[in-house]
């Protein structure tokens, strides 16, 4: 008697774990707005190569953020 109600409360947790963790990763909202990132980068390198692989894929856009890349004057630039 004690193992078969044992046997049917795990069954029970079991199934409503299942179902919370199936219901939390279809929740997706597609009327999401997008949220807007400033980047100023100090000058045009090879070394931002992912991020701007990541830009033109849309690779931000697919979660959630849009890129606003300005490039600054650089660090050699003399002050006024």
């Amino acid at each position: 008697m004690k193992k078969k109600r044992i046997i049917g409360i795990s069954i029970v947790l079991i199934i409503a774990i299942g179902i919370g963790i199936f219901a939390t990763g279809k929740q997706t909202n597609k009327k999401e707005t997008l949220r807007t990132i400033k980047v100023n980068e100090v000058t045009r390198s090879v070394f931002y190569a992912p991020q701007y692989v990541a830009i033109h894929n849309g690779y931000f856009k697919e979660n959630g953020m849009e890129i606003e890349l300005t490039t600054g004057q650089g660090a050699e630039t003399p002050l006024p």
